[in-house]
């Protein structure tokens, strides 16, 4: 019984090791190969950078950096040494367009690294190329310096991250962002990179994309960027507070406009009352009783008279 649970623990074990080998094999197929990249040695070009092995010390270094990157697959330096010896090329490593493209044939190498090192007293200076070998094209040409052996590993990283990122720039996409207003911050997976309208390259993906701006609620939304150009508009809306900010503001400045326009009140007008009531006068509410004569006195004869009255209504 035992023999036999063993039995079966054994071709369980098996099945799911041939099992998991071939779905290892089906992810190792369908991943894309990364480029192969070549350092070759580095040129000493005075006598202080060659006392010290200036060129092949950086070299080096930048080795170690791009297999630190994982942007390509990097030859080993005991490989490099192989290549150039069959091919004849000396220690100096100084490749045209022709030997770059036989390399890129013969060894399967996308891409070649090479370069000049000079030193001025604590001053070094590294110049460096980037060469795709199926073209012999050269894609980056970049210079960097050194004032201190201290520093000289931070010049390597650096020219490293430039390597990489020419190579990659190679792969990136336009992706021009606008919005409605204008002005909105474009935030790329949480990153800001920028205000609209903008022109932006990402590499082919998706992306959570999101554009912010004062007084106006975020708009936030999922981007693939595919080859080609890539456009995406935004129209933003006003956050409820500032909508009623503006629609308070507006009301007032109406109100304002209409009493600046209203025509002014007439004088004497309905504030101020004339009325004659038999023999009295009343002016704005006050009496002022004025005795006119009747006409005729107590004999009987006729006394009428004029009697001018004059009124003044502030």
């Amino acid at each position: 019984m035992a023999k036999k649970i063993i039995a079966i623990l054994l071709l369980t074990t098996l099945t799911s090791t041939f099992i998991m080998g071939g779905l290892f094999r089906a992810y190792a197929q369908d991943k894309p190969e990364k480029p192969r990249i070549a350092v070759l040695p580095f040129l000493d070009t005075n006598a202080a950078a060659k006392k010290e092995g200036n060129g092949e010390a950086i070299a080096g270094m930048l080795t170690t950096e791009l297999i630190n990157g994982n942007v390509f697959q990097v030859i080993e330096r005991s490989e490099i040494q192989r290549i150039m010896e069959e091919i004849g090329l000396n220690q100096t490593g100084a490749v045209d367009a022709e030997t770059a493209k036989e390399i890129g044939k013969i060894y399967g190498v996308d891409n070649l690294v090479f370069g000049n090192v000079a030193k001025f007293e604590q001053l070094v200076e590294t110049d460096i190329r980037l060469v795709e070998t199926e073209s012999g094209e050269a894609l980056l040409a970049e210079n960097a310096s050194s004032s201190s052996s201290a520093e000289i590993r931070i010049m390597v990283k650096n020219l490293a991250r430039k390597i990489e990122k020419r190579f990659l720039d190679q792969f990136l996409e336009t992706v021009i962002f606008t919005s409605t207003p204008t002005a909105a911050e474009v935030y790329i997976d949480g990153q800001r990179v920028g205000p609209t309208p903008l022109t932006h390259h990402l590499n082919q993906g998706t992306y959570q994309i999101r554009f912010s701006k004062i007084n106006f609620l975020d708009w936030e939304t999922s981007l693939t960027v595919v080859e080609g150009e890539n456009r995406l508009n935004a129209t933003l809306k006003l956050t409820p507070a500032y909508e009623k900010q503006l629609a308070d503001a507006k009301r007032l400045a109406e109100e304002q406009e209409k009493r600046t326009t209203a025509p002014p009140p007439k004088k004497g007008g309905s504030n101020t009352l004339l009325y004659i009531i038999g023999g009295a006068v009343i002016i704005g509410g006050a009496v002022a009783a004025i005795t006119m004569l009747s006409g005729k006195e107590e004999n009987g004869k006729d006394n009428t008279a004029e009697v001018d009255i004059t009124v003044t209504i502030p």
